[in-house]
């Protein structure tokens, strides 16, 4: 809107000036300062196809050159943007479970008897709810696949699958191209549950046990032992993602201007063909009168 604002008050100004220019030199015969051709030389300064006219006063001149300066600063903010744009990581919309249930993905489970238990015994609202909208079917079985067909489902796009991460892994390194895994984001379902040491009540080693338990993961023992044990996560390498196309999303703004100037000139022309023929036929109907 700015921009717009700016260039309605080059062409206003303009007016202004190249009228005073005119009347100053007596030009007459090759006035600029009609609004069409005002028009058309600030479309052509914001396009930068250069001038139609050659002004004369220092005000005129100066009033040209900052047009000029300000679509070149226009032309260069406009092209760092669209770059920006593409080359930005988009955005995460998804973080957490409600917002896995007001989205337009479909969603499966894993078929394994924890997971069927947990929607049957959780009170927790979002979780039900997503059970209810996107999971649970006419026969409480549609929502529930195996880890191979699951995430053959994500693989096609469109689709949330949980499933345990040793499970799902080695499947994913094996199915899914570079691109696909940087494209992957993880939702935790279950909410982090506290654990405790069984021991006997007031046993004497419940000290031990909790210093023991800290020592570990303080020392990064703990860590150790679920890297080893635990299936590693597929490596997202950027240096490796795809090459980034511009489509007809990007320019297609462009090609819906350049067909409606293409239309509307069209129009003009069968109405100046009209008006001409019309024009021609009326001076020939006419009678010589000496």
């Amino acid at each position: 809107i700015c921009v717009f604002c700016v260039l309605i008050l080059a062409i206003l100004l303009l007016k202004i000036v190249l009228n005073q220019e005119t009347k100053l030199y007596n030009d007459w015969n090759d006035r600029i300062d009609n609004w069409s051709t005002l028009f058309l030389l600030i479309s052509g300064v914001v396009c930068q196809q250069g001038l139609i006219c050659h002004p004369r006063l220092f005000s005129s001149r100066t009033l040209l050159i900052s047009t000029l300066l300000f679509s070149v600063l226009i032309y260069q903010f406009y092209s760092a943007s669209i770059v920006s744009y593409l080359l930005m990581e988009p955005p995460r919309i998804i973080n957490n479970l409600k917002d896995l249930a007001d989205s337009n993905l479909k969603a499966g489970i894993e078929d394994i008897l924890i997971d069927r238990n947990y929607f049957k015994q959780t009170t927790d609202p979002i979780a039900i709810d997503l059970y209810n909208r996107k999971i649970k079917g006419q026969t409480n079985n549609d929502g529930f696949y195996q880890p191979q067909d699951g995430l053959n489902l994500v693989k096609l796009g469109g689709f949330a699958y949980h499933v345990e991460t040793s499970t799902a892994y080695p499947i994913i390194g094996e199915l899914f191209t570079n691109q696909e895994i940087c494209e992957l984001e993880e939702v935790q379902l279950y909410p982090t549950q506290p654990m405790y040491t069984n021991l006997q009540k007031r046993s004497p080693f419940r000290e031990i046990m909790n210093y023991c338990m800290l020592e570990q993961v303080d020392k990064g023992i703990m860590h150790r032992l679920r890297n080893y044990w635990d299936t590693k996560k597929p490596i997202c390498i950027k240096s490796m993602k795809a090459d980034i196309n511009v489509n007809l999303h990007e320019f297609s703004c462009a090609l819906f201007i350049l067909a409606g100037g293409s239309c509307l000139s069209l129009i003009f022309l069968i109405y100046e063909i009209l008006y001409e023929h019309k024009s021609e036929h009326k001076s020939a109907t006419i009678p010589f009168v000496d």
